[in-house]
């Protein structure tokens, strides 16, 4: 049988250092109703995780399962009790489990850059961005970039008409 990740899971060891580094990243402490919440939700996600898993197994499908991406459901759901301002102070390179592609996708996408383009320039400032540093990046890149061709098409719509062409004789666009 194929070794996964959640067979030595240590579930509170792991969700107890996530929430420590939330919420020394955050500065924000999370209630102690809220901090329980999000115990019982990571077991219930591990718990159906397991399940997949084994029904997968069994009627011979393929499987994948990601701790990473369990992880990160976790994580994005302890930011629903955190405040946006708070989470906004988070350095990039914590949030979303170290994973500044999370950033740099959005960010390719906004700025219509390749990955290797975007991964050159950003590389240097990723590790010292916040979350709220890369929101405005983002949203410049974006921003800018629609402002940039409204102003084309602007102008193109001011130039005079263009030529009339024949068509046949007679007759003229």
């Amino acid at each position: 049988m194929d070794r996964v990740w959640f067979e030595n899971f240590d579930l509170e060891a792991e969700i107890t250092a996530l929430i420590t580094r939330i919420e020394t990243c955050t500065k924000f402490t999370l209630p102690d109703q809220k901090r329980d919440l999000a115990f019982s939700y990571a077991a219930s996600r591990l718990r159906k995780t397991k399940e997949a898993y084994a029904d997968a197994k069994i009627s011979g499908k393929p499987v994948s399962t990601s701790r990473r991406d369990f992880l990160t459901t976790i994580q994005d759901t302890i930011f629903l009790a955190i405040p946006d301002e708070d989470v906004a102070l988070m350095p990039i390179s914590e949030y979303v489990l170290n994973d500044p592609s999370y950033y740099q996708d959005a960010m390719c996408r906004a700025a219509s850059l390749t990955e290797d383009e975007l991964f050159m320039a950003l590389s240097p400032i990723l590790k010292d961005m916040t979350v709220q540093d890369a929101r405005e990046f983002v949203s410049k890149l974006w921003h800018d970039g629609i402002d940039g061709n409204a102003r084309k098409y602007a102008e193109a719509l001011k130039r005079p008409e263009r030529e009339r062409v024949p068509l046949r004789r007679g007759y003229i666009v």
